[in-house]
């Protein structure tokens, strides 16, 4: 592995799930286990942790009461793993301005396109385009302009979206839109949360904005694309259920 691999931590108080989630990480980053969020607290003061796998439930704390702590810390982002089904813990997730959330039991190449998301990208130290993409993947719920993004990063609005074209194919808002609209099918699809709502958690504070600008990139508006969702598992499920021959 090179030295330059991003470091992880997973926070979890199960072994079988950290030795499995480790397991399947390993040889893209160098996985560091807790068991505790005083463990966690730890790991995060001895090593530059990209990412944070954290389990909702904890055996005597909550995984969800470690976000602050751990953000004064550091300000790495965090991937919240739900229990199956469990609406309340995803909403509090996304409160707790987890930067991420899935629901157990996870499905691992789901956990690793999570964390490409949110990890770092490659590039040099302090690279003020890559800062700015970091930016925009890790709070797509914040309401960012390209002059307050270029602003945080050092450059000029013309020089940062010249920029970010150049390394990434597209400008800062529409990659901006990229991530809301793909966060926004998650959470249309794992939760029950009611549109309103989801357009708020991906940084819109219209519904009929959201509605639209959802519609343009899918092809479906949020409700469509939901009532879709929900008919394919139905499908699936009775074919499953369903006799062969």
């Amino acid at each position: 592995m090179p030295a330059s691999a991003p470091h992880i931590l997973i926070l979890d108080d199960d072994p079988a799930i950290r030795e499995a989630l480790a397991t399947a990480l390993q040889g893209t980053y160098v996985v560091h286990s807790a068991a505790t969020g005083k463990e966690a607290c730890a790991l995060l003061r001895r090593h530059p942790v990209a990412a944070i796998v954290l389990d909702a439930v904890l055996g005597d704390e909550h995984g969800l009461d470690l976000v602050e702590r751990f953000r004064k810390l550091s300000p790495t982002p965090i991937l919240v793993l739900t229990g199956y089904g469990s609406e309340e813990l995803a909403i509090r997730a996304l409160r707790a301005k987890a930067s991420e959330y899935l629901k157990k039991p996870v499905n691992l190449r789901d956990l690793q396109t999570a964390l490409a998301r949110l990890v770092r990208p490659a590039g040099p130290p302090g690279d003020p385009v890559a800062q700015a993409r970091r930016n925009l993947g890790e709070h797509p719920e914040r309401q960012h302009t390209t002059a307050n993004l270029a602003r945080a990063v050092g450059l000029s609005e013309r020089h940062l979206r010249r920029r970010f074209r150049e390394t990434y194919g597209k400008t800062p808002r529409r990659y901006l839109t990229e991530v809301r609209m793909q966060r926004a099918k998650t959470l249309l699809r794992t939760t029950r949360l009611g549109i309103e709502e989801i357009a708020q958690a991906v940084g819109y504070s219209s519904s009929v904005t959201f509605d639209r600008i959802f519609k343009r990139a899918s092809g479906l508006t949020p409700s469509e694309f939901r009532a879709s969702g929900r008919h394919l598992g139905a499908r699936d499920r009775r074919d499953r259920g369903s006799p062969e021959g």
